[in-house]
């Protein structure tokens, strides 16, 4: 870690900048209140207050590399007051030297000089305590935006870890039903069981091969949960109807990998599953201002027919990953009319993570 008043030019100007208005008032003060010709009034200035501050800029390795925290209060007072008064030896020492050899015909100034050396040592003090302050504060200040950001990386990869545990909730339960599927067709059906075996086959390779992929595009995905519909429309024929309503400009627009599948299976499930009449399940998208991605996917359902028991684990996964991923309370809400279930997502197309 650098000195803080040699990090960057501005910080080194401003350092500057404060020790001459320093100099510049103990000249005046000096050349008024003592009676000191001007010259060897801003001499005195000069000297003193540019060599404390070269020495401060010193400080800086004795505050940044000594571990004051493993000591108690009163090692680190001890420590402190011995190396103040170091600073505060060198720095009388040899501004009283310098000064004498500039000034060597000057007896009045030299009695002056000695004289003064306590006030000097009076205000040199105060200067190292409020550059051991500055010191202190920086450091507290980095150590802090370090513990941030070291928060920051393991808040996202805590994040993407519960995502990925998300995604592999959502997997297994619809292989589990699609396996079923087959099973039950194998002996009656074989052509239709090697149909839904081939696009099965299609569907997982696509949630394999994007499994560590946050986002993906619209288009992608449609394409995912039109072989899913397949498989189901095997399965159940003409009792399933759907309908992708999405306009081409939606389609480049990104969304969570495997994001709709399981609200496509909720409406199977709570749809299909509960009526003997055909069902439509119709997905549609839309795009407005400020960079808002809107997704409805919706069902037919029978209000007489006796709810399917389960725990919603689609609902709840889909709630949860679209907070994880763009920390959105309201990113996904439900409606139900008197016989039309609707799903909406709301996504942003900038989320935070990115």
């Amino acid at each position: 870690m650098r000195n803080p008043f040699l990090i960057n030019r501005t910080y080194t100007i401003s350092y500057i900048a404060a020790w001459i208005l320093v100099a510049g008032i103990h000249a005046v003060v000096l050349w008024l209140a003592s009676g000191q010709e001007l010259e060897i009034a801003v001499s005195d200035s000069l000297i003193f207050n540019f060599l404390f501050a070269g020495i401060a800029l010193g400080l800086w390795y004795s505050i940044r590399y000594y571990d004051f925290n493993k000591a108690g209060i009163q090692d680190r007072l001890l420590n402190h007051l011995l190396i103040a008064l170091i600073v505060l030896g060198v720095w009388l020492g040899a501004g009283y030297l310098i000064l004498s050899t500039i000034w060597p015909d000057k007896p009045d100034y030299h009695i002056f000089l000695a004289d003064s050396l306590p006030w000097h040592a009076i205000s040199g003090f105060f200067f190292y305590l409020l550059i051991i302050l500055i010191y202190y504060l920086y450091i507290n200040n980095e150590d802090r935006k370090a513990r941030i950001s070291k928060e920051s990386a393991l808040h996202l990869q805590v994040k993407e870890a519960e995502i990925e545990r998300l995604k592999a909730q959502i997997n297994p339960h619809f292989l589990f039903n699609s396996l079923n599927s087959v099973s039950s067709l194998i002996t009656n059906q074989p052509d239709q069981a090697r149909e839904m075996l081939v696009r099965l086959s299609g569907f997982l390779r696509y949630a394999l091969e994007n499994r560590h992929n946050n986002l993906t595009s619209l288009q992608a995905e449609l394409e995912n949960i039109r072989y899913y519909l397949e498989i189901e429309k095997v399965r159940f024929g003409a009792r399933l109807q759907f309908d992708l309503n999405v306009p081409d400009d939606c389609l480049i627009m990104t969304i969570p990998h495997m994001i709709l599948q399981p609200l496509v299976e909720n409406s199977i499930k709570h749809g299909v599953y509960e009526s003997t009449e055909p069902v439509r399940i119709e997905l549609k998208a839309t795009f407005s201002s400020p960079q808002m991605l809107h997704i409805e996917v919706s069902n037919d359902f029978d209000p007489e027919a006796p709810p399917r028991k389960g725990k919603g684990i689609g609902l709840i996964n889909t709630k949860n990953r679209l907070y994880l991923a763009y920390n959105c309370d309201n990113c996904l809400a439900v409606e139900r009319s008197e016989n039309r279930f609707i799903v909406k997502l709301t996504i942003p197309q900038y989320p935070d993570h990115e």
